[in-house]
């Protein structure tokens, strides 16, 4: 018994070790859909089907039932999947990208179902039976050499864009590196290192950033800093606006917490304002043009409402998407179109300013050809539109308990609060994703969920420390 619960665990831990492996994920993966872009799921498939014949063996299944975070989302899931039939005579008439309503309707519900069921029940249980403390360093070492092997491939691919091609020869051996097909943007010169694209690298960044930030918080060596500054590496030199707002706005809460609750972290925020303000006016002397242009450059990046800019193509169709989403909220606000129908209604209502010299919703988004749906772009918005008010609200209720459980927990528990701060660190910058992405396939987001239950549910020292 203890033999198979190590191998879930261990197949699990290749899972958090490849989730930014996705630049070349095998095609038969394609029976995942959306997941079908990751190579993590993989694992953590694999992990859950060793995990089930563990259970079954035991007699035993491990779930939070009684917890009310667990409930709330339970309850998210039964709404959606009942109050789709009052539209059913629309939805059996929709048929968009050689896709019918119904069968729309059927994988996106499973695919909330993966994150809810499949991957929950295995970080949950991994969790359980390692302790979350365990759980919680294992992880994040895990997470940390993962991310030493994108810094490596993300810095030569740096610079290869600042010239030394002599690199190319060494950058494209990351062939050789699994669910990893070297590919570089000269034009945009945005770096992706094994992910599948720029934007793909700031989503994991994003994601891990509240398990790095925490070697600040737990080691008292000088190097605690580097697994930081390669989160803060990575995120500018993707060039993804949503890594580059959300990374600081999670250092902000990061700093605030902190602050408040390690007096060794007060030292070292005096020390680094002390050494700014002899080391800034010198270093502004030197180079402040070429500082003043980078700034300029990417605080035009991040005008999401310029649509004139370099960026207008982009910020048309998200904006557009998003309008139209909207649309279709106001058309049935009260219980929504369906899961997973808003692109059925949107596809009527996009505006012009959005379609107009814009060939993406020509080539992808309108394209009857290309199966794909084209992305909500909000998550928010999307479930407005396809759950109406009400699913809204009690999607909103099980954010409120997640971030009340975390507040309450970093109140009642000061010498371990550092992994509150980690989950809450987590569980913000998912929150501010999901203005940009609108689907339940953040992993690390369902892991955190899983320690802050266990935190809940045990309760005491003890029993973190199983």
């Amino acid at each position: 018994m203890d033999l198979i619960k190590k191998t879930y665990i261990f197949i699990f831990l290749l899972g958090v070790f490849f989730l930014p492996f996705n630049s070349e994920v095998p095609d038969f993966m394609s029976f995942l859909g959306e997941y079908s872009s990751d190579s993590a799921p993989i694992f953590f498939l694999i992990a859950f089907i060793v995990l089930v014949i563990h259970d079954l063996l035991r007699f035993k299944i491990s779930l939070p039932f009684s917890h009310p975070i667990y409930q709330a989302f339970f309850l998210f899931i039964i709404f959606i999947s009942f109050a789709v039939f009052f539209n059913f005579f629309n939805i059996s008439d929709y048929y968009f990208k050689q896709t019918s309503g119904w069968v729309r309707y059927l994988k996106q519900l499973i695919s909330v179902l993966l994150a809810y069921f499949v991957l929950f029940y295995l970080f949950y249980n991994v969790c359980i039976n390692l302790g979350v403390l365990k759980t919680f360093f294992i992880v994040r070492k895990t997470m940390f050499w993962s991310l030493i092997v994108v810094f490596i491939v993300g810095l030569v691919q740096l610079l290869i864009y600042s010239g030394a091609m002599s690199l190319i020869p060494l950058y494209e051996l990351f062939d050789y590196l699994p669910f990893t097909r070297p590919t570089l943007y000269f034009e945009l010169k945005r770096v992706n290192a094994t992910a599948w694209r720029p934007p793909d690298l700031g989503i994991y960044v994003i994601s891990i950033s509240g398990f790095i930030f925490s070697y600040i918080l737990t080691n008292k060596k000088w190097y605690r800093f580097i697994p930081f500054l390669l989160v803060i590496f990575l995120s500018i030199v993707s060039k993804s606006r949503t890594a580059l707002v959300t990374v600081f706005l999670q250092l902000i809460f990061l700093g605030y917490f902190s602050y408040k609750n390690y007096p060794i972290f007060r030292n070292v925020c005096k020390k680094i304002m002390i050494s700014l303000v002899c080391i800034l006016p010198v270093v502004l002397m030197l180079k402040g043009d070429i500082i003043y242009d980078t700034i300029s450059d990417r605080i035009e990046s991040l005008n999401f409402a310029d649509i004139k800019s370099d960026n207008a193509r982009s910020n048309q169709s998200r904006f557009g998407i998003q309008y139209a989403n909207f649309q279709v909220f106001k058309k049935y606000p009260i219980t929504g179109i369906g899961w997973g129908q808003q692109s059925f209604e949107s596809k009527e209502l996009y505006p012009e300013w959005a379609t107009k010299g814009n060939y993406e919703f020509k080539a992808f988004y309108l394209n009857e050809e290309i199966k794909s749906f084209p992305p909500g772009y909000n998550l928010y918005i999307r479930i407005l539109a396809e759950t109406g008010i009400i699913g809204f609200i009690i999607f909103m209720l099980f954010i409120l308990l997640i971030f009340y459980y975390t507040y309450k927990f970093l109140n009642s528990n000061k010498h371990y609060n550092y992994i509150g701060i980690t989950v809450f660190v987590v569980f913000f910058g998912t929150l501010l994703m999901w203005f940009q992405i609108d689907s339940f396939r953040l992993y690390v987001f369902w892991l955190g969920l899983a320690m802050l239950i266990c935190l809940r549910k045990t309760d005491n020292l003890v029993n973190i420390k199983k």
